[in-house]
């Protein structure tokens, strides 16, 4: 890297921030600050950064003039953070702070939010973003982490933040249940995880090139194994269970 090279003023230092740094680490400069300087200065060593520091918080003003910030702490540490000067830009993956918000509190020449998931450690994120104008070096972050959306319309971001945000634990869930499946039915526990890892890979691809309805019914012939399963899950509300957590988690977020 030189001097050329973006430098990236990262706030916090949670597991976003190193989900982050993890996909962008050898393309920006990051300056790394917190409440714990200590904290701030072990992941600035872990991913080769050479500035850190302890400041922005509890009163303590930090100097964002002409800066690129990415604010990635916990969305009630906001009002605890004071800028002084006007930023370049100021990048935030807090749910459920606005655009007005982020003005109000850091002030600066372009706003935006962003919403990637913590795929981001091995650049498979799908990340949100809206911004009242589009920047450059938002779409080169997070196209960093994985792919991007630009949504047309704030309002729409608390929906596809529950959606790519949360979903990983969902689908998590359905991950351990499936593997848990295959163990009742007589594999090893290697044995079905493994079979686990192949099937989400593999439909990864297959969800990429089809619509979820045509997969299934390619699956699903008449009178078959799966179509028994099928049916059973509908009896159980498996996709308006997943439907109403997506919902629950969005009510959270905008309460």
């Amino acid at each position: 890297m030189n001097n050329d090279t973006p430098c990236i003023t990262l706030v916090g230092y949670g597991t976003m921030a190193r989900a982050i740094l993890c996909a962008c680490h050898e393309q920006f400069r990051f300056e790394i600050i917190g409440r714990d300087i200590s904290k701030a200065a072990a992941l600035a060593k872990e991913f080769g950064q050479t500035s850190f520091g302890s400041v922005g918080f509890d009163g303590h003003v930090f100097e964002a003039e002409g800066k690129n910030i990415l604010l990635a702490v916990k969305p009630h540490a906001l009002s605890s953070f004071r800028t002084k000067g006007y930023a370049q830009s100021v990048m935030s993956v807090l749910a459920g702070v606005s655009i007005a918000s982020l003005e109000k509190t850091c002030p600066a020449l372009h706003h935006v939010r962003a919403m990637p998931n913590i795929a981001a450690v091995y650049r498979q994120s799908c990340t949100a973003l809206f911004a009242t104008e589009k920047i450059a070096l938002a779409e080169q972050l997070f196209g960093a982490c994985g792919s991007i959306i630009w949504l047309s319309s704030e309002n729409k971001f608390d929906a596809a933040m529950a959606l790519s945000g949360c979903a990983p634990a969902y689908l998590a869930m359905a991950a351990e249940a499936l593997s848990d499946a295959g163990v009742r039915e007589g594999l090893s526990r290697e044995e079905s995880i493994a079979f686990v890892r192949g099937l989400f890979h593999g439909f990864a691809s297959l969800l990429d090139k089809q619509h979820p309805e045509l997969i299934k019914e390619s699956v699903a012939s008449p009178s078959g194994v799966t179509i028994e399963g099928v049916a059973l899950l509908e009896s159980c509300g498996f996709r308006g269970a997943l439907i109403e957590a997506i919902h629950r988690s969005l009510a959270k977020v905008r309460k």
